[in-house]
């Protein structure tokens, strides 16, 4: 059993872009009619100059003997089919030696050496890592010749953001605070990180700390978006509201503003507000925005974001919803895929591919790679380590799934989280064919849900068993879709909404049973034919040789 992660509370908390991205959003005042695709490949434009840059990078590793030189010279030899060079084996060795075990550098050439021995040459290859980390190499003598660039120290830390590193990528934020403490994209840019390492009193202290906060719309929508995901109380209502019709501020300075502030009028109970404000919003929308429309949307039966008339394919993070609930399975799993490209360090869209991938088993093994991807950032996320774990058994890949769940049974979780970890034990069981072992384990967590007093968390356990059960015993499998159907009548009935994953596993589980009933029908037909009468004692006869 596996979470989607959609019950959180979303706001609009700002994306963290680069700089380039944030001008073509529009963030940072030269605004553009549209939404423009953003596209991570950090190296893109200096892919023609790779051997140039491999060859000095050598020419410093051999001058300086530095850990980050030899980090910058393995990086561009796998980007450029060069990891037997002499010297990029050297400076491997030289990380291998010297590094510490909770080095990043250090895991970062483990990975790199165990695609280069594996005999297919490694479908997963840590490309996507090696360019972020020469384009930290490339920031850091950037930063050597501009240590007050409060900007590039901000895009810095982002970089190691996205590959796991948070304890420099703090430090590079806490320069560029020191160093432009009003600055907008500073500002946007340390809230995001401050809530993504979870400690969101740090970005209400800094967001607070700054006068421009109060007269920018951008961070005004920033302060609000961390307040309501925090629980903080809300301050400078009506200030907020006078931004929305500033004439100096375009449609798209105010789109997220407006968005997050029809988001908490929705929470509220100011429906009229929120869909005046929610309008205004989606005039000039960020990708950001829309996907909080989108967000409202699902929970809200009163509204739909086509009112809006909005363009939902603007933003991947909507998309993946929309085709998921159109049950597009692989369409939404590549919008996951397309929805991480923009924020490669949140765990958000690896979590939703991977629990697309499980539930739907379309798309599964592009729900791997995302998911994949998704845990460089977010090692010890517990719920994305456990939905991979679920996807590698349904992909028979049963060693990589007991070693993710074991990582997460040790990482940090709620009561509920352990719940649904117990259920992924039970399903790796099953898969492997140790059926008892398997029930154990489904049993363990259906008890465990219902002492928490979570009857749905239970009953979604109790579904994903008899998928199960229904493959290895048709028979009981019929039995425990007849009682499923009952609790989903009554549930009808009461008026509560079938979660789309529940009724998609109980059409499976119907579809599998019709199934194995005409497997039944064709054995007992099978069994009945009188072979004699068409083969007799004297051979076949259908060959002419009688």
């Amino acid at each position: 059993m596996i979470d989607s992660d959609e019950h959180s509370n979303r706001q609009t908390i700002p994306r963290w872009l680069s700089i380039k991205e944030s001008r073509l959003l529009g963030e940072l005042g030269a605004t553009s009619r549209a939404a423009s695709p953003m596209q991570t490949n950090l190296v893109n434009e200096a892919n023609h100059f790779l051997d140039a840059e491999f060859r000095r990078a050598a020419e410093r590793w051999t001058a300086t003997n530095a850990l980050e030189d030899a980090e910058e010279l393995i990086g561009l030899a796998l980007l450029t089919d060069r990891l037997d060079d002499p010297q990029a084996e050297r400076a491997g060795l030289a990380l291998l030696e010297r590094a510490g075990e909770d080095d990043a550098r250090l895991q970062f050439v483990r990975r790199v050496l165990a695609r280069n021995n594996t005999p297919d040459g490694g479908s997963n290859l840590p490309v996507e890592e090696a360019q972020i980390r020469v384009e930290i190499a490339k920031r850091k003598r950037l930063l050597d010749l501009n240590p007050r660039d409060a900007l590039r120290l901000a895009e810095s830390a982002l970089l190691y953001v996205n590959v796991g590193q948070r304890r420099p990528a703090w430090s590079l934020i806490r320069r560029a605070l020191i160093l432009r403490p009003d600055d907008r994209y500073v500002l946007r840019a340390a809230s995001r990180f401050f809530m993504h390492i979870g400690s969101p009193d740090e970005a209400l202290h800094f967001l607070n700390a700054s006068s421009a906060t109060f007269a920018d719309p951008w961070l005004r929508s920033a302060l609000f978006a961390v307040q309501a995901a925090s629980g903080a109380a809300v301050t400078g209502w009506r200030k907020a509201k006078s931004l929305l019709v500033d004439a100096k501020f375009s449609y798209r300075d105010v789109s997220e503003l407006a968005v997050q502030m029809g988001s908490m009028e929705y929470d509220a109970g100011s429906r009229k507000q929120a869909i005046r404000m929610l309008r205004q919003g989606a005039l000039s929308p960020t990708e950001n925005a829309i996907a909080q429309i989108g967000w409202v949307a699902r929970h809200n039966a009163d509204f739909k974001h086509a009112d809006l008339k909005i363009d939902i394919s603007l933003s991947e993070e909507a998309s993946a919803y929309t085709a998921y609930e159109q049950s597009m399975w692989e369409d939404a799993v590549a919008h996951c895929a397309d929805w991480r490209k923009i924020e490669p360090f949140s765990a958000r869209p690896a979590i939703f591919a991977t629990f697309i991938g499980f539930v739907s088993t379309e798309g599964l093994d592009n729900a791997g790679t995302v998911g994949a991807y998704g845990l460089l950032a977010n090692p010890k996320n517990k719920t994305l380590l456990n939905n991979l774990a679920a996807v590698r058994a349904l992909q028979g890949r049963f060693d990589d799934a007991r070693h993710l769940l074991g990582r997460a049974q040790a990482s940090l979780g709620e009561d509920d989280d352990e719940v649904v970890v117990t259920a992924t034990a039970g399903l790796i069981d099953f898969r492997e064919g140790k059926f008892d072992a398997g029930v154990a384990h489904y049993t363990s967590a259906i008890e465990k849900a219902l002492e928490n007093k979570n009857r749905g968390l239970a009953f979604r356990a109790i579904c994903y068993l008899s998928r199960e059960v229904s493959r290895v015993d048709p028979e009981q499998g019929r039995t425990l879709l007849d009682k499923i159907d009952g609790n989903l009548a009554l549930a009808t009935k009461r008026g509560f909404a079938i979660p789309k994953d529940i009724a998609v596993i109980r059409e499976q589980l119907a579809e599998g049973l019709r199934i194995s009933v005409g497997r039944a029908q064709a054995l007992a037909s099978i069994q009945s034919f009188k072979w004699d009468d068409v083969i007799g004692d004297g051979g076949p006869r259908l060959l002419g040789d009688d």
